[in-house]
């Protein structure tokens, strides 16, 4: 009876570590690091590491989301959340996956001065004024995850949008607002 429940403490224990070591770690939050840790008792008094209590994978940056903000169509349908992160002292622009704007000639990531740029534009292609933005970059994909990485030179907190505009036709696409 003995090896049998030691033969089922190893498999709890192997179980344990597999479910563990298969499972994306989340992302740290401050949270979770102030709640007591947890582990799971076995008959012989073993500590098994639970998923909150085993060492994560996580890279520990001091990446910290400045401002974000959700995509507004202007010109043509855009969707998706834009990200202002700073990182070391390195200001990134991140698009997440359900970032999603038209095909078209000539586009780019700008900065804009107002957060009601579409609103103060006007219809159909919401043409911005050269005083008013700068380009971060050209747009490296119509769909999903993207970073774009803001030169040191550019004063961030100055600008309360990005957008997505064709410098061609001088048309917004779409903007969003940051916050």
């Amino acid at each position: 009876m003995l090896n049998f429940k030691r033969t089922l403490s190893f498999l709890t224990l192997l179980t344990t570590v597999t479910v563990i070591a298969c499972t994306p770690s989340p992302t740290v939050s401050s949270e979770s690091e102030s709640e007591p840790a947890e582990s799971v008792q076995t008959e012989e008094a073993e500590t098994v590491p639970t998923s909150e209590t085993a060492p994560s994978s996580v890279d520990e940056t001091t990446e910290a989301i400045a401002r974000t903000g959700l995509f507004e169509s202007a010109e043509h349908e855009t969707s998706g959340a834009a990200e202002l992160i700073s990182e070391e002292g390195q200001q990134t622009l991140r698009f997440d996956a359900s970032f999603s704007t038209s095909n078209g000639p000539d586009l780019v990531v700008v900065l804009h001065r107002s957060a009601d740029l579409i609103e103060e534009t006007t219809p159909p292609a919401y043409p911005l004024n050269e005083a008013d933005y700068v380009v971060i970059a050209p747009l490296s994909s119509t769909t999903g995850v993207q970073e774009y990485v803001i030169p040191a030179e550019i004063n961030v907190e100055a600008f309360e949008a990005v957008a997505i505009w064709c410098q061609e036709f001088n048309a917004t696409f779409g903007a969003a607002p940051l916050q």
